[in-house]
């Protein structure tokens, strides 16, 4: 008899066990397709938000850390700020006139591509997030412990490497906590990390006029301090090709490259504005140490410091073009 109630104790015990177990596991980790559901609808509805994060760009060589900061407004008004380790900060701003690119501390500005944000994956702007997640019909949400988490695949504009991402935000709020573009290993390529978000809140029209952020930093642009001569070293040289010329003239400098992926780098003092002009229309960003760089076909522009560096090239790839730029310094 003793025997008998001994096995049926191990029965119950073991089915409590087994119901605590699938207690505790569904509490931690709950899988379901409302979770997608439940982010995208919130994203979707957003009628505008304020958000600040800290983007990290993991290369080979190094990692390059940028301060961002976005304001938005229903339907598609943006201004992102850019600021670099060096406290250089630039601006993308989307109104009704366009997409600009700004460089309030020489008074410059950039036209962008008018389909900005939603040409290409970006790690900070939640629309761009949003359309992701609903572009992947393979897309999975799953609620850990307080947070959850989203992956889906990407398609990154200019990072080729950059293929999935995961997103994560509150379980209770749905406040955005975390990005990471990853690659084919699992490896992050892209950091993003949220720190802090307001939605729906308090913008007007106004904010997003480009034209106020450049003549309000008119008068602190230094236009009349002179630049001293500089040495430009460009650190790395692409493989299978070798330096031509190498030229300095009147503050400028232009290193000719020959080989199998030819190259041209010119570097010049940038000629600050009294007022804003605008420049040359680009197709695409991407993010060095000193802050952004421009991309068009053969053409990749950014500026470090008070000059402008430019590099010309019919073969190089995105890549390519951030390895030379990235190594380029003055002294």
């Amino acid at each position: 008899m003793i025997m008998k109630m001994g096995g049926k104790m191990k029965k119950i015990l073991s089915v409590l066990m087994l119901c605590l177990m699938l207690l505790f596991s569904g509490c931690s980790k709950k899988e379901t397709a409302d979770e997608l559901t439940r982010v995208t609808t919130y994203l979707s509805e957003l009628k505008s938000y304020s958000l600040t994060s800290t983007m990290t760009i993991h290369r080979s060589d190094k990692n390059v850390s940028i301060r961002v900061g976005v304001d938005y407004l229903s339907p598609s008004y943006y201004k992102v700020s850019f600021t670099s380790q060096d406290n250089n900060e630039q601006l993308i701003i989307k109104n009704d006139n366009g997409v600009y690119v700004l460089t309030p501390s020489l008074n410059k500005q950039f036209k962008f591509d008018s389909d900005w944000p939603l040409n290409s994956s970006h790690a900070y702007l939640l629309e761009a997030i949003c359309k992701d997640i609903k572009a992947d019909q393979a897309a999975s949400g799953i609620q850990e412990n307080s947070n959850i988490k989203i992956e889906c695949a990407i398609t990154h504009k200019t990072n080729q490497n950059a293929t999935k991402m995961q997103y994560l935000c509150k379980a209770d709020d749905l406040k955005p906590q975390k990005t990471l573009f990853l690659n084919d290993k699992g490896d992050p390529v892209i950091e993003v990390d949220f720190d802090s978000f307001t939605p729906n809140n308090s913008l007007s029209k106004d904010h997003f006029n480009e034209k106020k952020y450049l003549t309000e930093q008119e008068d602190s642009t230094g236009k009349d301090e002179e630049t001293a001569d500089i040495a430009v070293t460009a650190g790395y040289e692409i493989e299978g090709n070798q330096l031509e010329s190498s030229t300095t003239k009147d503050n400028v400098t232009i290193l000719c490259y020959s080989g199998s992926k030819p190259y041209t780098i010119i570097v010049q003092e940038a000629q600050t504005y009294s007022e804003v002009i605008p420049l040359e229309c680009y197709q695409s960003i991407d993010f060095l140490e000193g802050g952004l760089c421009f991309f068009n076909e053969n053409t990749m522009k950014y500026f470090l410091g008070n000059y402008e560096i430019a590099i010309y090239s019919n073969s190089l790839t995105t890549e390519e073009y951030l390895d030379v730029a990235g190594a380029i310094t003055l002294v």
